[in-house]
């Protein structure tokens, strides 16, 4: 039996709409969410859908998505764990210093420019 776990990135909400739309289709054994309030979601594929599983499960997800105008969000897909949410750039949700020329990050202004002497700057 395939096991699948569906992470929502912190949305218990939509963790929890989703699991009440898996619930009504056929192909699922078993959905059960991880803890009450959590934002993750097990499920388990009936034995005939096994061998295309996380590709049903994807399919199943973005018409969900589509369907819901969330179409910001994109699944991510590592193994037997899917991801929903929607991506960011991590100069956003960081504070960290980037070096213009390679990309490297630092945590502190002077980091940066003891760095950027290596560049010949």
């Amino acid at each position: 039996m395939t096991h699948i776990l569906i992470n929502f990135a912190g949305d218990v909400h939509l963790a929890q709409a989703v699991k009440c739309y898996l619930s009504s289709h056929l192909v699922f054994s078993d959905i059960f969410m991880i803890e009450p309030e959590e934002d993750e979601i097990s499920i388990s594929l009936e034995k005939n859908y096994e061998r295309n599983g996380n590709r049903l499960v994807k399919e199943i997800l973005r018409n969900y998505l589509d369907s819901n105008n969330l179409t910001g969000y994109q699944i991510t897909e590592l193994e037997n764990i899917l991801t929903v949410g929607i991506p960011k750039d991590i100069g956003e949700i960081s504070t960290l210093l980037m070096c213009e020329i390679c990309g490297w990050r630092m945590t502190t202004e002077e980091e940066l420019l003891v760095h950027r002497r290596t560049h010949w700057i």
